[in-house]
């Protein structure tokens, strides 16, 4: 009789059959999902072999930028933590939906050779979704919104030396500012630092002192260190007349601002000789709110 050869390695008797290793790691297919969408959401999905969720995914991002960016949302500090912390939450979620479905195997059977255009222009399209919005192009749309840190206490107590703020920069591009709004303006120094200062004069105002204390067309201005002040903010020292500075009456031209900062006793101003008007073509943006700042208090604070 002829035997079968089953290709079965032949037991040697009183020896245990030992279970052979795997020869691929369990966890190396799932932690290269999870890698490839947090480097770019969609792509670990795509890897699962769920193409169509992958592109889902990665086109659901760019509606929420996009939206963010329409919206300006990040323009109130409410807005900007829902996007931020939203965003990031999501690709979290993402990043352990592609390793939990590759841990599990239970991705699509239909192997790469049997839906190659499919894979090739999800592929596409989520590569897509993801290089667009850092284009210069789409980030123009973002310009409205910006971060700084700020160095100086000349406008304490309403923004204090290390308070980081963030600034719509489209502020005044249809509207010119009103006396008492806050501005951000190039001083046209060498390494073009933006200044903070608050419009007390405008054009055609006329613009004195007395004892210290500026007068607009004859009345004192609004004392800002009297004003609410959001948080447990650092109150400003209070200045006595000598150290205030003293001008002579100025008026102020058309399409021109005369500036203080809040600090008065400790602030570089348009009180000062040398400093000048601030022009319309000057100013670059807003303070809004305080993003950051040593008092935990003040983070959120609206800036007036």
């Amino acid at each position: 009789m002829t035997e079968l050869n089953l290709g079965l390695r032949p037991v040697q008797p009183g020896k245990p059959i030992e279970p052979q290793k795997a020869t691929r790691s369990r966890w190396k297919g799932p932690l290269v999902s999870f890698l490839l969408s947090l480097i770019v959401p969609g792509l670990g999905q795509l890897k699962n072999r769920e193409p169509w969720k992958g592109v889902a995914i990665a086109t659901a991002l760019f509606a929420a930028s996009a939206l963010a960016a329409w919206s300006r949302m990040l323009l109130t500090f409410i807005g900007m933590v829902f996007f931020l912390a939203g965003t990031w939450l999501w690709r979290i979620q993402i990043c352990v939906d592609a390793f939990r479905v590759a841990r599990r195997g239970t991705q699509s059977k239909k192997s790469y050779q049997q839906a190659r255009t499919s894979f090739a222009v999800s592929g596409l399209l989520i590569i897509l979704c993801t290089v667009v919005p850092s284009t210069d192009y789409f980030l123009r749309s973002f310009k409205y919104f910006r971060a700084f840190k700020v160095p100086s206490g000349s406008m304490c107590p309403t923004i204090c030396d290390g308070d980081r703020i963030v600034s719509n920069m489209y502020a005044y591009l249809k509207t010119p500012p009103q006396r008492d709004d806050l501005i951000m303006f190039d001083f046209h120094s060498e390494h073009r630092a933006l200044y903070i200062k608050r419009v007390v004069g405008i054009g055609g105002d006329i613009v004195s002192e007395k004892d210290g204390v500026v007068l607009v067309n004859g009345k004192p201005i609004a004392a800002r260190l009297h004003s609410p002040i959001c948080g447990n903010s650092k109150a400003a020292a209070q200045p006595s007349s000598e150290d205030l500075p003293r001008f002579e009456p100025v008026t102020v031209p058309a399409s021109s601002f005369f500036v203080v900062g809040d600090n008065s006793a400790n602030s570089n101003d348009s009180r000062i000789p040398g400093f000048g008007f601030v022009t319309l073509d000057q100013i670059k943006g807003k303070p809004l709110y305080l993003y950051w700042s040593q008092d935990r208090s003040r983070i959120g604070c609206t800036v007036r």
